[in-house]
């Protein structure tokens, strides 16, 4: 069974990545996104990590959606995932970008497990976890900040919004109503949207702090 889950999903991960119109993965990229996958799979029957785990479905949602996200690095070699459950986008980029040193923060302490074990499992010298709340964590060392579905995010990123500095970025995974309920807390702030491809009104917007 897990073998043809296996093969299912590296099907479903190629194809994705090519409707996406991302380069090609290498053989060592997709056997460790496969590996984190039925990872996922094993610990998601005792671990709520997410809801979205079919071949096709995670395909896309989780691993292309972030592979995409990885295209707009530009010089930051620091980055730092809020809230990164499951490992996404954390883990692809992590795994799509070896030049960049990856942070993945979150707070539950199981989820966080996984991540660790990941680490682990995948080999990931580019990738560290932090256990800890972002109210708790010095943040603005890092050149990059991601957050995709981050849990009570209204709430939470305004105040990243408002202490980003010119020397990071933050990038959202979202859709538009979010980004139009953060709309208050970016007057000095610019704003670049990128639609994500297959993906209804789904969005990558990169928060960078104007300089005047």
């Amino acid at each position: 069974m897990s073998h043809d889950k296996d093969k299912d999903f590296r099907r479903a991960l190629e194809s994705a990545v090519a409707s996406f119109g991302l380069e090609a993965l290498t053989e060592g990229q997709m056997e460790r996104l496969t590996a984190h996958y039925l990872m996922l799979c094993r610990w998601n029957q005792r671990v709520n990590l997410t809801r979205i785990i079919k071949p096709e479905e995670a395909a896309r949602l989780h691993y292309s959606e972030s592979l995409f996200g990885a295209r707009f690095i530009a010089h930051e070699r620091t980055l730092l995932d809020i809230g990164s459950g499951a490992g996404f986008p954390a883990i692809p980029i992590a795994i799509a970008r070896p030049d960049v040193q990856v942070t993945a923060l979150e707070a539950n302490s199981k989820k966080s497990l996984f991540l660790k074990e990941a680490r682990q499992a995948l080999a990931l010298t580019n990738f560290n976890v932090v256990t800890a709340r972002l109210e708790d964590f010095d943040w603005l060392g890092y050149e990059l900040l991601t957050s995709r579905a981050l849990e009570g995010a209204e709430a939470i990123l305004p105040s990243v919004i408002e202490r980003l500095t010119p020397h990071n970025r933050l990038m959202l995974f979202c859709a538009p109503d979010l980004l139009g309920k953060l709309g208050g807390h970016v007057t000095e702030t610019i704003i670049e949207t990128h639609r994500i491809p297959l993906s209804g009104e789904r969005l990558v917007a990169i928060f960078t702090r104007r300089i005047i």
